[in-house]
């Protein structure tokens, strides 16, 4: 059986979803790749790459957890609170965005690792929710994780034109039912699709 370990905030958890567990990305991939695959979601509301920032995604148990579950593949989706202000750097965001990867590359498994560019944020009546910054996402985060894809040679998922408006994700940055279903699909369009 393939171990998928989805990586993630609060995106790839499934906040906003009346239920997480059965309506989040990493259940709806789950159900796309059948018995072949075991795919667990690993994600933590608030949690960012760098690992300074107020709610750190290597300080977390779902961290430790994933890595001890020595996953064949790794979606790796993180970024988007690390456009907080608070939060943001590019060199530190890049440093500790690359040793996040490399923890996983070291497993013993030897897994696929695929980093996930998010999907866009977007403002709501001119106010971006709970203090991420679009133009941040945009202009840093993406083309960050752009350059250590290209760096590391790895596989780059970029979701920034999977929504281009806040219809399926209402609050602005986390994605309704459908929108979780469209993320499911992208991705595994992406990785297993033809």
């Amino acid at each position: 059986m393939t171990r998928v370990a989805c990586i993630g905030d609060s995106i790839t958890w499934g906040f906003t979803l009346l239920n997480p567990w059965k309506q989040s990305y990493p259940t709806l991939l789950q159900e796309k790749l059948g018995k072949e695959y075991e795919v667990r979601n690993f994600g933590y509301n608030d949690a960012s790459a760098r690992f300074d920032a107020d709610t750190p995604y290597v300080k977390k148990k779902v961290y430790r957890e994933s890595l001890e579950w020595n996953p064949d593949i790794v979606l790796l989706m993180l970024g988007t609170n690390d456009t907080k202000a608070r939060n943001w750097d590019p060199e530190i965001f890049r440093r500790d965005y690359r040793r996040i990867v490399e923890s996983y590359q070291a497993l013993p498994s030897h897994p696929r690792v695929i980093l996930i560019a998010p999907i866009r944020i977007f403002t709501i009546m001119g106010i971006p929710w709970l203090g991420v910054h679009p133009e941040t996402m945009e202009e840093g985060v993406r083309p960050a994780i752009r350059e250590i894809a290209a760096q590391m040679e790895l596989e780059l998922i970029d979701l920034q034109d999977l929504f281009v408006d806040s219809e399926f994700c209402r609050d602005g940055v986390h994605p309704q039912r459908t929108g979780a279903r469209m993320l499911a699909e992208a991705i595994w369009s992406k990785v297993w699709g033809a």
